[in-house]
């Protein structure tokens, strides 16, 4: 199993939002069926354990800005997860805590405690219309985010933590040139924009070749304000991401102020990592 992107909710200036599983575009009509992106064979409990660092850009890896670490328990039919980033110096700079029931997003929440800013994503059926789901996006300053207002939950919605399985359930769609869309969470604007994934390079990296993804916005103003988020990815399976150079859940101190940061986030995997690559996983639809 591989992993996703260290963190990237969309900001006015950030995809995040990116991590980062990340607007002038509708977010989603009354009609449409409500369903997360996510697949009943992808795992969200594994690996238990995944690790990474975040590097200044340009580095050429060599100056480290943060570390990251996701953590996986689970627990009958529910894993709750946690993606935590940590400084240098060993403190805890940001978390996510994740929650999944029967291999779905039900709960999702950020909280920075460097910038003391917070934010949540609620999935839960609408009560008077049980067969859609409704989104509840909320941010706002401290460590408790508020409760947010129910809107129709569009389809093939992706956050931060479900960016990887949403990419690697159209691998092949990817593969073949096509564009992939889907709409990804924005905390800070509670609601949801449009992005697309398109392969867009392959070539050999120490030895292996690679795909290279970008993950874009589709609208032009918004392009104007949020970098594509470029991921490395082996080609065989298990299609790990091995890298991404965008914007990440934990900001970088300017001054007085905590400014939204662009990195170089490397993965580090477990030596038995493996990943859930059936073809459910590869190519059916979330």
């Amino acid at each position: 199993m591989t992993t996703y992107p260290a963190g990237f909710i969309l900001t006015a200036r950030r995809v995040g939002w990116l991590a980062l599983w990340l607007s002038v575009l509708p977010a989603g009509r009354a009609g449409d069926a409500a369903r997360p992106a996510t697949t009943a064979a992808y795992d969200y409990a594994e690996p238990k354990l995944l690790t990474g660092t975040l590097y200044e850009i340009g580095s050429h890896q060599q100056k480290v800005l943060y570390t990251f670490r996701r953590i996986a328990v689970p627990s009958g039919t529910v894993v709750h997860v946690e993606r935590q980033f940590y400084r240098t110096n060993g403190l805890l700079a940001a978390v996510d805590k994740v929650v999944y029931k029967s291999n779905r997003l039900v709960f999702y929440q950020m909280q920075d405690f460097q910038a003391r800013v917070s934010g949540a994503v609620r999935i839960a059926p609408d009560p008077e219309h049980p067969a859609r789901q409704q989104i509840f996006i909320s941010y706002g300053p401290g460590l408790i985010p508020p409760p947010g207002y129910a809107q129709n939950l569009p389809p093939d919605t992706v956050f931060d933590d479900t960016v990887y399985p949403f990419m690697l359930a159209h691998w092949n769609e990817l593969m073949r040139g096509n564009t992939v869309n889907f709409r990804f969470v924005s905390f800070e604007w509670e609601r949801t924009f449009a992005f697309h994934f398109v392969k867009t390079a392959e070539f050999v990296q120490q030895g292996r070749t690679v795909e290279q993804i970008r993950m874009a916005p589709d609208s032009l103003l918004i392009g104007e304000l949020v970098d594509p988020l470029i991921f490395i990815v082996e080609k065989a399976s298990p299609h790990h991401v091995l890298s991404y150079i965008g914007r990440t859940t934990p900001r970088i101190q300017r001054g007085s102020s905590w400014k939204y940061l662009d990195a170089e986030t490397v993965f580090h995997y477990p030596p038995d990592a493996t990943v859930n690559d059936t073809n459910d996983a590869k190519n059916g639809n979330l």
